[in-house]
């Protein structure tokens, strides 16, 4: 029995070679395929000179690049998200249910904590145990603390049976403060973190828990869905559904299958109480990143991080240029500093989350260079090609054969992080997801030259920036 099941193991896993050999075949006859195009569409013999090998040399590594990068490592990553979706749908009745404590901090959020609390009480009815609700008010400036209260008393009336608080700090001590604050007064065995602009689906704790405890998890994620609070119509809001499913549905489900997510969002996240207790409380946190800082911290204590596809968080969104910019810097600069600071020691381990970080490092930030270089380049290979028209009528083919493949990858990112919900409608705006691309790639870049000349990050720097790590 087990030899076979071995054996199906291994077959099971040749699909892994699959999006490699697709992507050779593109590699390979594709050039072939658009020199044939161009003969047959617009009769057109090219010049025959002789290139020159430097541009030759930047045509065929930018093409290599973007082609095993779009085709090879993209599909390598939607099979292993295939492989822990189906891990995740094995389901097994649990007997015994722990208390579980919501810790909410919160800082100027009058707008968005109420809608926070109302969703953490219906999740609270579908639990079969015990649950309480702690408000961190962080200082806030505006009517957070009296809303969250008035919030609390009013669900209680329809579900007693879940206690609640709101505790208030006399200044803004920042969200770490804010989280050790809740954490001290939190009575249940695991703890459930939440952003104050964010609010669960009825079943997410359940189904969290249930797969946290059968699988031996001490931490465990779910899906964030990006909203604006409103009608869902706001353009840099709908790119940022279009990247989080990417980012979540395929990439970071496929990092559970080897016990190997990097972040348990501030959006969505349960935790075994006494780990996260060790580390608030052992460790100075320090970074602006906290959730990121967190998660590294479990995996250096050997504490197995999850992720759970079926459940579902939204979050409330940057929907403006300045926020959104702001969000990433910080976002990027905790990076930053947790990966080659503050957590420098994962680098150099033999392991897969080493292997992760790195690839983060070269296909992410080292990629943000190789984009900016692809962009810059255009002119250049056009104007030094031995056949320019040729360059131009090859690129008019190539551009639209890269749109397919992203349309392929987003129809399959926003099958894996909708499931049954209907969100093919968002693959009507793929054209338009290189802008968001294009903000990552200059604040990645603005990141990195502001971290070597010494800036860790700011929380503050507008009010409506948001607080979570995608």
């Amino acid at each position: 029995m087990k030899l076979r099941l071995s054996k199906r193991l291994h077959i099971a896993y040749l699909a892994f070679l699959v999006p490699i050999i697709l992507a050779f075949i593109s590699w390979y006859f594709f050039p072939i395929f658009a020199h044939w195009l161009v003969a047959q569409t617009f009769s057109y013999t090219t010049m025959g000179e002789e290139a020159d090998w430097l541009w030759q040399l930047a045509i065929r590594f930018f093409y290599s690049w973007y082609t095993f990068l779009a085709i090879g490592i993209a599909g390598i990553w939607a099979v292993a998200a295939k492989f822990a979706r189906i891990q995740q749908s094995k389901k097994i009745k649990r007997l015994w249910y722990p208390m579980v404590s919501f810790l909410v901090p919160a800082y100027n959020e009058e707008k968005n904590v109420s809608h926070c609390i109302h969703s953490l009480f219906k999740c609270a009815e579908r639990y079969p145990s015990i649950c309480e609700i702690i408000v961190v008010d962080d200082g806030s400036h505006d009517f957070t603390y009296e809303i969250a209260w008035a919030a609390i008393e009013l669900n209680r009336r329809k579900n007693p049976k879940t206690r609640g608080k709101v505790v208030r700090h006399s200044a803004n001590l920042g969200k770490i403060e804010a989280i050790k604050t809740g954490v001290d007064s939190a009575l249940g065995n695991l703890i459930a973190i939440v952003d104050a602009d964010s609010y669960w689906m009825p079943e997410t704790l359940l189904k969290l828990v249930d797969y946290m405890l059968l699988n031996g998890k001490k931490a465990v994620t779910g899906y964030v869905h990006p909203a604006d609070g409103d009608y869902e119509v706001n353009p840099y809001m709908v790119l940022q559904q279009l990247e989080y499913s990417q980012g979540l549905g395929i990439t970071r489900c496929a990092q559970s299958l080897g016990n190997n997510v990097l972040v348990v969002s501030g959006a969505i996240g349960v935790y075994n109480a006494n780990v996260l207790r060790e580390i608030l409380f052992e460790k100075n946190l320090r970074s602006v990143t906290e959730d990121l800082e967190i998660t590294l911290e479990m995996h250096k204590r050997k504490a197995n991080v999850g992720y759970v596809s079926v459940a579902t968080s939204s979050t409330i969104v940057p929907v403006s240029f300045n926020a959104l910019w702001n969000q990433r810097l910080r976002w990027f600069t905790g990076w930053l500093h947790n990966t080659s600071s503050i957590h420098k020691d994962l680098l150099l381990k033999k392991s897969w989350l080493t292997l992760l970080i790195w690839y983060c490092y070269i296909f992410e930030y080292f990629g943000a260079f190789i984009d900016l270089a692809a962009m810059l380049a255009v002119p250049f290979l056009f104007w030094f090609a031995p056949d320019p028209i040729l360059f131009v009528l090859n690129l008019l083919i190539f551009l639209p054969y890269s749109l397919l493949i992203g349309a392929i990858n987003q129809t399959i990112a926003l099958k894996y992080a909708y499931h049954r919900h209907n969100y093919r409608v968002l693959l009507f705006y793929t054209p338009f997801y290189p802008i968001l691309r294009l903000i990552n790639i200059l604040t990645r870049l603005t990141s990195t030259f502001k971290y070597l000349l010494g800036d860790r990050g700011n929380w503050h720097t507008r009010i409506d920036d948001k607080s979570k790590h995608f």
